[in-house]
C-alpha cells in the first residue's frame, strides 16, 4: 500500500469510529452548551473539526497548484480560529453543521486523491486535520453520549 492509500485508509477508519461515537450522542444533547465539560457544545466541536478540515483542503489545493506556503502558527492564531469556528456554529442548526462536516470531508478526500505528490507537509496536514483530529475528539463524543442529565 502506498502512502496515499495508507493515509486514506487511516482516515476512513478514524471517520468510522468518529461517526459511531457521534451516533451514540442523543440528538437533544448535540447543541447543549457545556456537554463537553467546557464552553463548547457537540455541534460547536463538530464545526471546529469542519473548519480545520476546510483549512486542510485549502492547503492541499495549494500544494496541487504549487503555491503552498506553510502558514504562520501560534497558540493565539489557533485559539482565534477555534473561537471563530465556535461562533459560526452558534448561528447554525445541527443539520447545517452536519452537512458542512460531510461536505468538508468529501472535499478533503478529493483534494488528497488529486495531490500529484505526497510529501511530509501533505501528510502532516491531512493526518492532523482528519484522522488524528477525529481521534482527539472521540473522548468528547463518548462523554456527551454518556452524560445524560
Amino acid at each position: 500500500m502506498d502512502e496515499r492509500d495508507e493515509h486514506a485508509t487511516r482516515e476512513a477508519e478514524g471517520w468510522a469510529g468518529f461517526e459511531d461515537a457521534l451516533s451514540r450522542v442523543p440528538e437533544d444533547r448535540l447543541s447543549d452548551p457545556g456537554v463537553l465539560g467546557g464552553a463548547w457544545s457537540v455541534s460547536e466541536m463538530l464545526h471546529h473539526v469542519t473548519g480545520w478540515i476546510r483549512e486542510c483542503s485549502a492547503h492541499l489545493e495549494a500544494m496541487t497548484a504549487g503555491t503552498f506556503v506553510e502558514p504562520e502558527e501560534s497558540d493565539e492564531i489557533t485559539d482565534a480560529r477555534n473561537a471563530a469556528f465556535a461562533e459560526e456554529a452558534r448561528a447554525m442548526d445541527v443539520a447545517q453543521v452536519r452537512a458542512g462536516l460531510d461536505a468538508a470531508r468529501d472535499e478533503v478526500l478529493h483534494r488528497w486523491a488529486e495531490l500529484p505528490e505526497i510529501d511530509d507537509a501533505a501528510i502532516e496536514w491531512f493526518a492532523g486535520e482528519t484522522y488524528e483530529h477525529y481521534e482527539e475528539h472521540l473522548p468528547d463524543l463518548h462523554r456527551a453520549a454518556g452524560a445524560r442529565a
